[in-house]
């Protein structure tokens, strides 16, 4: 059994409405696929042609200030530049880069965040890194200063040295180390403006102030 196709030739008034339906659906493809790209967006059941067409979406809201003044920040974490590497030198010989016995680095900062119970935010953050052995592949315990810092601008709101021991041997002449602090609490409006940086501080005393010893007085100067 065959089909047959059959044509007519539309009256006047039918290729009016459909030219009419053509315009239509031209004017609203577009509305429609922008309707579906925004919804993928978050935009949601709000977006509609008719609402563009009558005008009647609204704009971006502003937040709320008082909500933004209520609300804790995480802050961000980073590595202070100059202080990704640091070289340690034989003994005798600082500055002297023929004679660098390790090199210290920091790998890796990560940092959690938790709403105070009394408001603020308290912070933990980690440190990793690696130490390697210098040309003449030495071994030995080797002590890594990170020090901890955050900061408000020009304001240091914490800062805190922690020395970790790092133990380098054969074969591989390399050791991880690892630090975490979780110290670190911020009022609402300091974590809004902190910055966490992290280093390696050679300059640091890694051992603490010195203590007068048992039974003498320090001696003071009028």
């Amino acid at each position: 059994m065959s089909l047959r196709l059959e044509t007519s030739r539309p009256s006047t008034t039918g290729r009016r409405a459909q030219a009419s339906l053509r315009a239509a659906a031209a004017l609203l493809l577009p509305l429609a696929l922008a309707g579906c790209g925004g919804a993928s967006e978050g935009i949601g059941s709000d977006f509609s042609a008719s609402k563009i067409l009558s005008g009647t979406l609204t704009g971006p809201k502003e937040m709320d200030p008082a909500v933004y003044a209520a609300t804790p920040i995480c802050p961000e974490a980073l590595v202070r530049d100059g202080t990704e590497f640091m070289p340690i030198f034989e003994p005798g010989k600082q500055n002297n880069f023929d004679a660098v016995r390790f090199q210290a680095s920091v790998q890796r900062v990560a940092r959690d965040c938790e709403n105070a119970a009394g408001g603020g935010i308290n912070i933990r953050v980690g440190v990793a890194g690696r130490v390697l052995s210098g040309r003449n592949a030495a071994t030995g315990k080797v002590t890594v200063p990170v020090r901890i810092a955050v900061t408000a601008g020009e304001k240091v709101l914490y800062s805190k040295l922690i020395a970790t021991t790092v133990d380098v041997q054969a074969p591989d002449y390399s050791g991880l180390f690892s630090v975490v602090d979780d110290g670190i609490s911020l009022t609402i409006p300091e974590s809004q403006a902190a910055t966490i940086y992290v280093g390696l501080d050679g300059h640091g005393d890694v051992r603490g102030p010195a203590k007068p010893k048992k039974g003498k007085k320090p001696v003071t100067k009028d």
